[in-house]
């Protein structure tokens, strides 16, 4: 079976890398010959020039994006440049069946995102069948704008299946007109043997971790928030790091309030980091602080490194079992994990051990391969079947 993964981003963000590994497991374990596509060359493409793996770059549209600027005029610039490259992407797309891949080789299109149709095109121009992966909200933590009219329906003829990374994303595009009965739930993987043994230390200290872009939906600000409300004695022992690349507008915001707060001693912004299994190895708090997330796969990684998960929507974690939950704006409760986190050390250390647990059982990268690769094959044994009765 050999399969075109269409990539949708850098290397460098989870969506990417949660691909190459489903990729690599698929091949060493399933047999799967791959084909990589990427918007632009990027580490992605190099990595799988040192593993063998056959790839290509191609510039692709978008048929939709988010708002996730906090001015409203950045927003709307953002749109009308990515509007301009939507129209003149139904021109250049069709020099994709140029690229160099042989078409007659392929056996299935498999496209990471539900946010670029060029898969969608090929699938049109060749037949061969077309998998779309879903994994986000289509009315979550930030404003999508359709470009393409009637996107739902677009989408709906052209995707033999859907892969909805969870319930609630199943729900909520089942809900826009997406075809259910298409849309299989498969929740994503995590590479758990990439993740350290964590730093033992003795400081009395809380080292909280936020990792993601940072960005107004991803709900820094509320963490900041949370900390300025904790009791001085404890809020001097409590730190955050900050770990992803900011949108300027929102780190001048956070930033100021940090000085404000005299915060300066406890948060640090990391910057991009590429080696987060390592960097995990360092803290005891993992924080997911978005407004939604469709599967969280920051969560999932804070738990297999052993952190307490503290998260906003997820159906990873439950609240005091596998992790600590609040709802996104209630900065009280959130206050209250992170006190009861820093007081209740070995209760916490407990729930951590449990969610550890947890994906190491339900969510390994394993598992997530199979369940893939046999909506793989009820797709091609329909596709031949369809073929017989022809």
């Amino acid at each position: 079976m050999k399969v075109l993964f269409i990539s949708t981003a850098d290397y460098k963000y989870g969506a990417a890398r949660t691909q190459i590994d489903m990729i690599q497991v698929l091949k060493d374990t399933h047999g799967v010959v791959p084909v990589v596509l990427t918007k632009k060359h990027n580490a992605l493409n190099e990595l799988c020039d040192r593993q063998g793996i056959e790839n290509y770059s191609y510039w692709y549209r978008d048929i939709m994006a988010g708002s996730a600027y906090s001015s409203p005029v950045l927003n709307m610039a953002k749109h009308a440049v990515k509007y301009l490259l939507y129209l003149r992407g139904a021109l250049t797309q069709k020099g994709i069946l140029n690229c160099g891949i042989d078409w007659n080789e392929i056996d299935l299109i498999h496209s990471n995102h539900i946010r670029v149709d060029i898969g969608a095109y090929i699938s049109r121009k060749t037949g061969i069948p077309h998998i779309w992966h879903i994994k986000e909200l289509n009315h979550g933590h930030v404003k999508i704008v359709h470009y393409k009219p009637h996107c739902y329906q677009y989408i709906n003829h052209n995707g033999d299946r859907f892969i909805a990374v969870t319930k609630q994303v199943k729900q909520y595009w089942s809900e826009a007109g997406v075809d259910s009965p298409r849309i299989e739930v498969i929740y994503e993987g995590v590479d758990t043997g990439k993740f350290l043994p964590r730093v033992e230390r003795r400081d009395g200290k809380l080292k909280m971790l936020c990792v993601g872009r940072i960005e107004k939906s991803k709900g820094q600000m509320q963490i900041l928030q949370a900390m300025a409300g904790l009791p001085a004695e404890i809020r001097r022992n409590v730190t955050l790091d900050l770990a992803g690349e900011p949108y300027p507008d929102y780190l001048r915001q956070l930033q100021a309030f940090i000085k404000k707060n005299g915060l300066e001693k406890q948060v640090t912004f990391l910057g991009y980091q590429d080696n987060i299994p390592k960097l995990l190895s360092n803290y005891d708090v993992g924080i997911l602080s978005s407004k939604g997330d469709a599967f969280g796969t920051v969560v999932a990684e804070y738990m297999a490194a052993g952190l307490l998960a503290v998260a906003t929507y997820t159906e990873l974690a439950k609240h005091q079992e596998t992790g600590l939950r609040y709802q996104f704006g209630d900065i009280a409760k959130l206050t209250q994990n992170i006190r009861f986190a820093y007081e209740n050390r070995e209760r916490a250390e407990e729930i951590a051990r449990r969610g550890r647990q947890e994906i190491r059982k339900h969510f390994s990268i394993a598992k997530h391969a199979t369940e893939i690769y046999g909506l793989y094959e009820k797709v091609l044994n329909q596709e031949s079947n369809t073929s017989v009765v022809n």
